[in-house]
């Protein structure tokens, strides 16, 4: 291959558009494979570049796609397609000389959940492993419940690492295209930096920069304009509210290990989702959206009422658009880099910005939210590091002002079973009724806030 340039400029920069116009311009001497995670984005470039994509209804997805690329077309195409590329996808990628273009971070790597039962029947009657970690499967009519482990051996990308199964990208894959660009944000905190360093890649950092005719690749690193997303994003700056995360290793994983649904950290975090979201004028159910680990979900839910269920995405939800209309945003972790992983680069030397790493998966999921659509959103994040990555400055705490509705004074009080007066009644319980009337007390109350924040 050629070379491989990172473009490397934070999201509403035109790096899309830049791409567009740089197919367009290439596309009767060049053949271009670009890959998204979002079909809509697929459509888009079908549309704008006169691309084809894999949709028939006849045959596999990678069987059309390598039909494509037989006939020299240019496609349009998701990463999971991407990542099912085999040796014959690869062959012709390179005798057609085919240029990449990759829109948004790929997942260059993975720990895979197995358990060690599991683990070692794939080792022992499935699949061999050779000097290198690479687990090559044995049996090739094999079509049982592992079939998803075959299909990464068969491209080549699965490694073993201690007691662990890793999903690599194959190298190889990148090296077949005659070049490759990344479309990119943070890239020196990203595992796809550090796996472009373990496997000895060269590489251009690059931005996007705007002429006459519109966007285009610069040659030189991303210098953006002054403004930014401040007046879009407006951070809740609360020192009550952010309490439960002044610990440098707060609402990371472990700290959720460490913690079950009673206990008074965990308590605190659930009273002050839920404040969070009641404090913000007209929201509800339509305009929420929190993450925090898949497993510690329970956690933070109310396991009377599961309020704000419905509300969750996983931290690591990547290809998706379908919460663009979500304003009021919660983004309740604090993520490091997976030890199992780093012990896999650092067999090179190779490291990762840690600071960068947290803030880039953060910027992830919150743009799968309305700023996406460049519409404001109310962003809670609890994690002191990571609110000291984004910076909040006076402005933001005016913003705050207007979009964030005072909080009373007990609003990180132990939370309440939502008693009704129907409750109260039925059970004929003098407690349930006094719940009920101090309900209504503190209903009133927030309800008088309101009114005095919007008369004053």
């Amino acid at each position: 291959m050629n070379t491989i340039t990172v473009v490397d400029a934070r999201m509403g920069r035109g790096k899309s558009s830049a791409a567009i116009r740089y197919m367009n311009h290439y596309k009767d001497s060049k053949r271009f494979l670009y890959i998204t995670p979002y079909l809509d984005e697929v459509g888009r470039i079908c549309e704008r570049c006169d691309f084809d994509q894999p949709d028939s209804d006849h045959m596999s997805k990678s069987a059309e796609l390598k039909l494509h690329m037989r006939m020299g077309h240019n496609v349009a195409a998701t990463h999971s397609l991407f990542y099912l590329m085999d040796a014959e996808a690869m062959e012709l990628v390179r005798q057609q000389h085919y240029s990449l273009i990759v829109d948004e971070s790929i997942q260059v790597i993975e720990r895979l959940n197995i358990s060690q039962k599991d683990f070692e029947l794939i080792l022992s009657q499935l699949a061999v492993e050779h000097e290198d970690g690479r687990i090559e499967w044995t049996d090739d009519a094999y079509t049982g419940r592992f079939y998803d482990y075959k299909e990464m051996s068969d491209t080549g990308s699965l490694f073993r690492l201690n007691n662990s199964l890793l999903n690599i990208l194959n190298p190889d894959l990148l090296r077949s295209f005659d070049e490759v660009f990344m479309l990119t944000y943070l890239f020196d905190g990203q595992y796809q930096k550090a796996y472009l360093d373990f496997f000895g890649f060269d590489y251009t950092v690059v931005g996007v920069e705007i002429d006459e005719n519109g966007y285009r690749f610069s040659d030189h690193p991303d210098a953006p304009p002054p403004l930014d997303y401040r007046e879009l994003i407006h951070i809740i700056d609360d020192t009550k509210l952010n309490s439960v995360g002044n610990d440098k290793y707060a609402l990371s994983k472990g700290w959720y290990d460490r913690r079950r649904y009673d206990d008074p950290d965990i308590r605190k975090l659930r009273n002050g989702l839920k404040k969070f979201f009641q404090s913000i004028p007209n929201g509800g159910s339509e305009t929420r959206l929190w993450a925090c680990f898949k497993s510690d979900v329970n956690k933070l839910v109310d396991s009377r009422t599961g309020r704000f269920r419905n509300n969750f995405l996983q931290t690591s939800a990547r290809a998706t658009n379908q919460y663009k209309d979500r304003t009021d945003i919660a983004y309740l972790v604090n993520r490091f880099a997976d030890p199992n992983i780093m012990s896999f680069f650092a067999k090179q030397g190779v490291t990762i910005n840690p600071e960068h790493f947290a803030l880039s998966e953060m910027l992830q999921w919150v743009w799968r939210s309305a700023i996406r659509d460049d519409k404001p959103i109310n962003l809670y994040i609890p994690c002191c590091s990571l609110t000291g990555l984004t910076q909040p400055t006076k402005e933001d705490a005016r913003l705050n002002k207007r979009y964030h509705r005072p909080l009373p004074e007990d609003y990180l009080m132990e939370e309440r079973a939502p008693y009704t007066y129907e409750d109260a009644d039925l059970l004929n319980d003098d407690e349930a009724l006094e719940q009920f009337i101090e309900s209504e007390r503190l209903a009133f109350r927030e309800e008088w806030f309101r009114y005095v924040e919007e008369n004053e």
